[in-house]
């Protein structure tokens, strides 16, 4: 992108000196000349895209300068001095000088506006204005004060042709003169303020009548503004920067309000579709989490069938060696001992697999359940596993504590967090092998533990074991475990599951607010003091 070039003219070092440093900023190309002959030389050189001129100099005045640029160039120029002589300054911007700042005490603020200026017109946008007036002196007036800031200016000299140029044209301020040759500007203002898509567009009126009576009537029937003609420049350049920013703004805060009035509007459909949608989710990674634990359950189902599969094995074989002993032939008390230890042991695997399909089968409702007897039942599930692994497991927990949520869900927790600890027993090969399960209230809270001796949880992972999909365990392990148990319990049992690591191993913690808990005898309950 090429710099823009800016030529300051000013026979202060120390204004030269300010001026540049903070255009320079600005990633401008600054020069600096001294005096009118100075400037001359640069200007014989280079194109410039703004001037920076003081009026007194020392080798004459800068008034001559702007006449001869203007004559040649569309060189933007920024008078900055300390003359305040209103004829001359009323003058300039008869030339097309974008601003005339005066160096006053504050020499500060005096430089900040010329930064300002220059910013807002990197800024800007083309605005469009349109001058409806009858005099063509006046409407190249107002060009020629209005161009130099980049404004596109277009005019109409009767009021019929304003009103087709405002209805087809999209403005950001009308100029409306009041004494048209056609149509009275009143009746103009009056038309423009009926059209709905012109109705918000800011209107400075101009006058050759100043009567409190025609300026009430003119600002009751909807001009923004009122300027008496002839007018001051810089006064009428002040206005219509002014009211062009407002109009600007007013847009802008009118667009946002209808994103806002929208987004209020179909909030709730959206709350609800994206409910949806993570619920849908949710219901996939539980649907994946049961495909892993049907593996489990089989494994389960497998050690808690071998032993009345192998009594049923043995009973059949002892029979049988009977029946061929006895010549093939079975006496009456045989047979019945064989058909009632045969019916215990099926009895036996079919309470089994009753117990895995209640187990496993999701749960709908809330229901108030009892803590203990959860456990004890997921116990009963995967105690066989525990035991072929020779892990130890105890549990010190209060069998008079109640709380609200999902048992079955609850116990698949217990599941999870009891075959993890399995897994990294084997995994490490530790042979002595304890899991510790008790529950304490601290801090008026209930906070259950698991706890177990193999080894804990490497620092480095301990952060990421709750995220969908990070499994320890390779291929074998879906990542979902730990994730869909920490989902149940803050999600849906307004409980927290966290873990830390201990001496000896890793201990997590399901924690619920004692609000959500009942005890029917705190007494029997064993508490810990808060440290």
């Amino acid at each position: 992108m090429k710099r823009e070039r800016v030529l300051i003219i000013e026979d202060s070092k120390l204004m030269n000196s300010i001026i540049s440093k903070k255009l320079s900023e600005l990633n401008f190309h600054v020069d600096c000349a001294y005096s009118l002959k100075e400037a001359d030389e640069y200007l014989g050189k280079y194109k410039y895209d703004l001037i920076i001129l003081d009026l007194h100099l020392p080798d004459g005045e800068g008034t001559e300068l702007i006449v001869d640029i203007q004559a040649v160039t569309k060189t933007k120029i920024i008078v900055l001095t300390s003359m305040t002589d209103e004829l001359v300054r009323d003058e300039l911007f008869k030339y097309g000088i974008l601003d005339y700042i005066i160096k006053d005490k504050n020499l500060h603020y005096s430089i900040e506006e010329v930064i300002r200026i220059i910013r807002l017109l990197r800024e800007k946008q083309k605005d469009k204005i349109l001058v409806i007036d009858d005099s063509r002196f006046v409407c190249n007036q107002v060009k020629r004060v209005l161009e130099p800031r980049d404004y596109i200016v277009d005019v109409a000299y009767s009021g019929k042709e304003g009103l087709e140029k405002a209805k087809k044209g999209e403005y950001d301020l009308i100029v409306l003169d009041i004494e048209l040759p056609d149509i009275n500007g009143t009746e103009v203002l009056e038309k423009i303020r009926e059209d709905e898509d012109l109705v918000n567009i800011p209107i400075i009126v101009l006058s050759g009548t100043a009567d409190a009576e025609t300026i009430r009537y003119i600002l009751k029937n909807g001009a923004n503004d009122y300027i008496k003609k002839p007018f001051v420049f810089e006064e009428f350049l002040l206005r219509v920067d002014l009211w062009v920013s407002y109009f600007k703004q007013s847009e802008e805060l009118a667009k946002k309000n209808k994103e806002l009035e929208y987004l209020t509007q179909n909030l709730e459909e959206r709350v609800k579709e994206e409910t949806e949608k993570n619920l849908e989710k949710d219901r996939l990674l539980f649907a994946q989490s049961r495909l892993a634990q049907i593996g489990e359950m089989m494994s389960a189902v497998a050690h808690q069938w071998k032993q009345p599969l192998s009594s049923l094995s043995a009973l059949i074989n002892r029979t049988f060696l009977r029946y061929k002993k006895n010549n093939y032939s079975i006496d009456r008390e045989t047979m019945e001992f064989c058909f009632e230890n045969a019916n215990l042991q099926i009895k036996s695997m079919s309470d089994t697999i009753h117990n895995f399909m209640n187990f496993f089968k999701p749960e709908n409702k809330k229901q108030k359940f009892n803590v203990y007897q959860a456990i004890r039942r997921a116990l009963k599930i995967i105690k066989p596993v525990l035991d072929s692994e020779n892990i130890d497991i105890s549990v010190n927990v209060d069998r008079n504590l109640y709380i609200e949520g999902y048992p079955n869900e609850f116990g698949q927790i217990l599941i999870n967090l009891l075959t993890n600890a399995k897994d990294a027993f084997v995994e490490r090969k530790i042979t002595d092998r304890k899991i510790h399960i008790y529950s304490v209230i601290k801090n008026n809270k209930l906070i259950l533990n698991i706890e177990d001796n193999a080894g804990g949880i490497p620092e480095d992972i301990k952060e990421k074991i709750f995220e969908p999909y990070f499994s320890t365990k390779g291929n074998v392990g879906t990542g979902l475990g730990l994730y869909i148990s920490k989902l149940i319990i803050e999600n849906y049992m307004n409980g927290k599951l966290s873990v830390e690591n201990t001496d000896k191993g890793a201990r997590f913690s399901i924690i619920f607010n004692l609000d959500s808990v009942k005890l029917e005898n705190k007494n029997d309950y064993r508490y810990e003091k808060s440290a």
